[in-house]
C-alpha cells in the first residue's frame, strides 16, 4: 500500500493511484491535524484533489516540478514547505 497511516502523520510513497485516493480522504478526514509527507514517486491528481481539499500540512517533496511549482503552493503557504 502507498498510503501508510499512522499515528501523526500520512505518507505517500511508491507509485499512488487512484484507488488510494479514498484511503487518503478517510485518514485526513478521521484526523485533520495528521501531517502528509510526500515520498512518493508519482501522485495520481486524485490525491492532489483530496490534498486540496483538505489542506493538511505537508512535508518533503512533490513528485515532480509541476506539481512543487503549481500545485503545493495552493495547498500550503511557502513557509510550511522545506
Amino acid at each position: 500500500m502507498t498510503v501508510t497511516v499512522e499515528e501523526q502523520e500520512i505518507r505517500l510513497t511508491g507509485r499512488c493511484g487512484v484507488d488510494e485516493a479514498e484511503t487518503l480522504l478517510s485518514a485526513l478526514s478521521a484526523a485533520p491535524h495528521r501531517r502528509v509527507v510526500l515520498d512518493a514517486e508519482r501522485m495520481h491528481t486524485a490525491l492532489w484533489q483530496v490534498l486540496l481539499a483538505m489542506r493538511p500540512t505537508i512535508s518533503g517533496e512533490a513528485p515532480d516540478r509541476f506539481s512543487a511549482d503549481y500545485i503545493l503552493p495552493l495547498i500550503a503557504p511557502k513557509e510550511e514547505l522545506p
